[in-house]
């Protein structure tokens, strides 16, 4: 049993060196319209790459910062998925004298 895609050739060096310049203009046009559009947010994103660059995710600062970042992130994934399926049930007749009728 051949899985997908093996039939295919292996991509040659011209391939990924083709696809490599293809992403590099693909961010390059990304930055450039970010700093056009969102000059400020293009300055917090350079602080950020360079404060990870530099090493500061592993300082004490960086730390905290990070663990309170992914706290944040979890507790905002867990009130999506409750709005959710808040939105899903509104949608559906749930919790409505009407909803109650027809099931």
């Amino acid at each position: 049993m051949k899985s997908p895609g093996r039939d295919e050739p292996a991509p040659t060096v011209a391939d990924v060196f083709g696809a490599l310049g293809e992403a590099a203009s693909a961010l390059r046009s990304l930055v450039s319209h970010l700093l056009e559009e969102d000059p400020t947010l293009a300055l917090v994103a350079a602080a950020g790459a360079g404060f990870i660059a530099g090493g500061g995710l592993t300082s004490p600062l960086g730390a905290t910062v990070t663990s309170r970042a992914f706290r944040a992130a979890v507790a905002n994934l867990g009130t999506f998925a409750a709005l959710d399926l808040f939105r899903r049930g509104m949608e559906e007749g749930f919790g409505s004298p009407e909803g109650a009728r027809a099931q």
